[in-house]
Parts: structure tokens; sequence; C-alpha cells
């Protein structure tokens, strides 16, 4: 580059680490606008702010194919929308649609999202989950009608028209749980023409899904699950078969092998899914690099035990179950009084202790007694000399400020070999599984702060376990790959200027079970389309972000 053209930013002398897989070189990276203009030798280029990043990483900025972020992003609330949580782990993009959940229309959310602004990119997606409510309202808990499938098939279209890039699917939640496989198939062979993809909250990541339990009987299941209780394989051979049949790229998202009799699972879908890739099925996965799961804490006892005696636990699906603590009380004991209804406790009971990892590894974040807290389940019914379901009643009957249950719990669901096994694969994406969030409660998940960070200094650096360039592939060209962003995920001239500066002797994620408040460590800059959103290690303010219509990116 001549030395007279000038530039925005110019970072000298970084450990740039392209984004392709490629090991670290040595470069400088020249911005000007909202575009990188060149990498290489620029020492002594005029420019209107200069970065001296000797010894510093430079990167592509993070892409979060999984977040739960847009809620906030649409909010009045300016400081919601500044997404503090996420600038500082140096995500410049992120996808909307988790879990089948949508704006609508999609032309809305987008101006929405516009005015006043964002901190960083938004990828919209036409959430499975929301058409299929606008179309079935409250009559959703069944197979829908060729109809009614055909509505929502002009429904998803209208949402690509609008700029959407996919379908996001929550098949393991209402109303999407009561879907079949056939409708999924043809909504995605829907997006098909625009080159869309399709990511999902899979049916089920564990022994059977999570609103199954050991109680239901056959005859209440929805459909899919008629005669057989689901496994986390049917989860996954489902989404390999919407890729196969419908052509596009399918992602089973959040991927984790979720409790004691699921560990060791990761072995069976990397199977599956390099068979289904050497066919030419074109699959992936994303992953939040922790070993524990689900957005807050938890409790045990079955929604069920505290609603009135009789209660179908099918027709709890799908609703939180809003009764007053009182009443909730009164049920439980009721229920517990009934010798045949407390054992279908105590089963559904242990069923969900061991898919949330056993008693030992529920930690305690919230108790009427505050001594409690960091302690785990185990340890407290054994001081009590309690098995550990009788823990759990006598806390619920004693609950007074957190009820119903009077305990929750952060449980460590998976196991390292899992967590890392997905994490080795080619195909995995990193993603955060996380909204905005600026005052944390107690048992929040730690991957509100520290996902990206996490997956670079504890796994890369410290275990060893991945590269740091495989790091830096699977937070940024992967999941452009997978979106079908053409402009973003490299450092490279002609990329879009989304960048992370980052110490790598020093980043690390602080945020633990116990203290999910942990701000990261080591990330200095990051720019979202040449704007500092993260300046020397703070948080900027700015809303630089845009909605990435894929109209617009595309051009069709």
């Amino acid at each position: 580059m001549a030395q007279s053209v000038s530039l925005d930013i110019l970072i000298l002398d970084g450990w740039v680490v392209d984004g392709g897989g490629n090991p670290k070189v040595r470069a400088d990276v020249g911005i000007r606008g909202d575009e990188i203009v060149a990498v290489g030798r620029l020492r002594g280029t005029d420019a209107k702010r200069t970065i001296e990043a000797r010894g510093k990483y430079v990167v592509p900025g993070f892409i979060d194919i999984h977040s739960h972020s847009d809620r906030g992003l649409k909010a009045d609330d300016i400081n919601l929308r500044r997404a503090p949580n996420l600038v500082a782990q140096g995500i410049t993009t992120v996808v909307g649609g988790a879990d089948g959940r949508s704006g609508w229309p999609i032309s809305e959310e987008i101006a929405t999202l516009r005015d006043p602004g964002i901190p960083m990119n938004f990828v919209p997606m036409v959430g499975h989950g929301t058409v299929r409510s606008i179309v079935m309202k409250d009559d959703f808990r069944r197979v829908a009608t060729p109809q009614e499938v055909a509505q929502m098939e002009r429904l998803v279209q209208a949402g690509m028209n609008d700029g959407a890039w996919g379908i996001g699917a929550g098949p393991e939640y209402s109303p999407g749980l009561f879907s079949n496989t056939e409708e999924l198939i043809a909504l995605a062979k829907v997006v098909a023409p625009y080159d869309g993809f399709y990511f999902s909250h899979q049916r089920s990541q564990s022994p059977i899904p999570l609103w199954q339990l050991p109680s239901m009987n056959e005859s209440d299941l929805p459909a899919m699950a008629q005669g057989k209780s689901l496994t986390g394989t049917d989860g996954m051979m489902e989404t390999i078969r919407i890729g196969r049949e419908s052509g596009i790229r399918v992602v089973g998202t959040h991927i984790k092998a979720k409790g004691e009799d699921t560990w060791g699972h990761s072995a069976v879908d990397i199977n599956m899914i390099d068979r289904a890739r050497a066919e030419g099925v074109q699959v992936f996965l994303d992953q939040y690099p922790y070993n524990t799961f689900g957005g807050g804490p938890n409790d045990v006892l079955p929604d069920w035990a505290y609603a009135p005696p009789g209660t179908n636990p099918m027709s709890l699906v799908g609703h939180r179950l809003d009764i007053d603590p009182a009443a909730a009380k009164a049920n439980l004991q009721k229920n517990l009084a009934d010798p045949a209804t407390r054992q279908r406790i105590i089963a559904d009971t242990e069923y969900t202790m061991a898919m949330q990892g056993g008693a030992r590894r529920h930690i305690i974040v919230a108790a009427e007694d505050p001594s409690l807290v960091g302690k785990t389940l185990a340890a407290v019914a054994a001081t009590n000399e309690n098995s550990v379901v009788q823990q759990l009643i006598d806390f619920a009957l004693a609950a007074d400020t957190i009820a119903p249950s009077g305990v929750l719990f952060r449980p460590l669901a998976g196991d390292e070999f899992d967590v890392v096994n997905y994490m080795q694969q080619e195909y995995t994406a990193t993603s955060t599984d996380a909204g905005i969030s600026l005052t944390p409660r107690p048992g929040q998940h730690p991957r509100y702060f520290g996902a990206f960070p996490r997956k670079i200094g504890h796994f890369a650096r410290d275990e060893g376990v991945i590269s740091l360039p495989f790091a830096i592939r699977a937070s940024t060209s992967l999941p452009a790959q997978i979106i079908g962003l053409p402009d973003r995920g490299y450092i490279r001239a002609g990329q879009k200027a989304d960048i992370v500066i980052f110490d790598y002797e020093q980043i690390a994620d602080t945020a633990t079970v116990e203290n999910p408040t942990g701000a990261s460590r080591g990330i200095e800059n990051v720019i979202v389309n040449g704007k500092f959103t993260f300046d020397q290690g703070r948080p900027t303010g700015a809303l630089p972000g845009i909605v990435l219509n894929r109209k617009d990116v595309r051009g069709r």
C-alpha cells in the first residue's frame, strides 16, 4: 500500500490469526470505513488511529451462532441494547431465531433493531415455533394438517423475502415438540432456493427429552414420541434427515451429552455426523464450552408435584406453572400423602437428578438458608441424614422466599470428555446460548460472560486440546460459512472490519457457577464495522452493528 493513502484505523505488528485455521503471522491491518483494505507491512501509512499491537493477537470478530440477545437488542432500555456482557467477549455478530423463536414479521424485527441501533451485527432468522403459533394458535398440541403446513410454508417464504437467512427450530420446546419431521422438512425446503440454513435445539440431547418424565403415560405423549421414548440419537437423526431431504445446511445447536446415562454419547453423534457428511449431507454443530447446561438455575422436583392432585404431567408441558406458593406447598403435601403418587414423584425426581448429573454435581446457588450456597445436594442430604429426594422434599415444604422449591441448583450435567470431543470436530462452531445480562441472577450460566474467551484461554492455551487457529476458526469463519456470510469471518482485504485484539497470555473467563458475574480478561479491543465497541479493555457504548439483511448482503 502506498504510504500516502490514509486509513481510519491502523493495527501494527500484531499476530494475525486470519480465521481460516492458518498459523499466526506478524502483520499490520489497515481499515478504512467499515472494511479491511490491507493486510501486510503498513508502518508509515497515515491513519487517524494507530494501535501498537506487538505481542497481541488480531483475529476476526466472533460470530455467535446461537444467541438469545434478540430480546435485549430490541429493548427500549439503551443499556440493554449495548449488550456489555457480549461485547466484552469479542462478539461482533449474533444470529436470531434461537430455539424456534423470532420476531414477526421479519421486516418489523429488522426495523426495530435498526433504530436506535445495536452494538453487533444481527442475522435474522424465521422461528419455526413463531410461524407454527401464528398458524395453529392455541391448538398446537398435535401434528399440523397439510393445509396448516402450507400456511407455514408461505410465512417462511415471506420471512425469507424480508431478508432472513433460514429457519431456527426448537422441537424440544412447545409448540415445536408437537410437530413431526415431515413438517420441518417441508419448511426447510422452502429456504433451499435462498441458500438458507436450518439450526435446531434438537428434540432431545438427553436420555429422553427435557419435558418427558417416567411418570408420563405412553398414550399421553405427542405423536412424535408414540410407542417409544425419544433419545438424543433420535434428535440427531432427525436433524441429519432434514439436511439430507432438503439439501440445506443443518446445525445441531448447543450440542451436549446431558446426564449420567448419556455421558460418552458424543462418540455416537460424531459417528452419525461423519457418515452423513461422507454422503454429502451438510451437517454442523455448535457448542458453548461448559459442562453445565441451562440458562438459569434448576429445580429438581417435577412441576406436577406442586399441582393439584390428579394433574396429568403432560398437561403442563409447554406451560409455566403459575401457582400461589401456599397452594403449591399444600398440593405437594397432598400428593406425597398418596403412596402411589409419592412413588411417581420419587421416580421423576431421581430421573431428573441423574439427567442433571447426580446429587454430588448439584451445586446450591440459592437457598432459604444462605449458608448452604456453594454446597452440593449430596453433602447437605448427608449432613441431615436424609436421602437426597427427602432432602428436596424438606426444602420445598420449608419454602418461603424461594417458591416453590425452597432451593435452586446449578447442576454440572456434562462430562468433560464429551465437551472436548464435540469441540475437536472441524464442523463444531462456538456459541454462547446466552442473552444480554446487566445484573446476573444467582445461578445464571457463566456462558453469559465467558464462552468465547473460555474456548481460547482454557481449552486452547491451558489444556491444549485444540490449537489457537482451530479455536479462532470455530468462532469466526466456520459460523460465517454455515450462515453463508461472504464478507465476514476472516482478516483479509475486502472483508468487513469486524476485529478482536487480545492478549493470549491473559485471555480468560472468570465467570463461574458461584460467581456468574465474573468479567472476562485479556480482550483489549473489539471493532464492529470499523467502529470500536470495546476499547482499551472498556465498553464504548457505541452501536455500529447492522442488521444483515440477506438481500442486501448477497444481492438476492
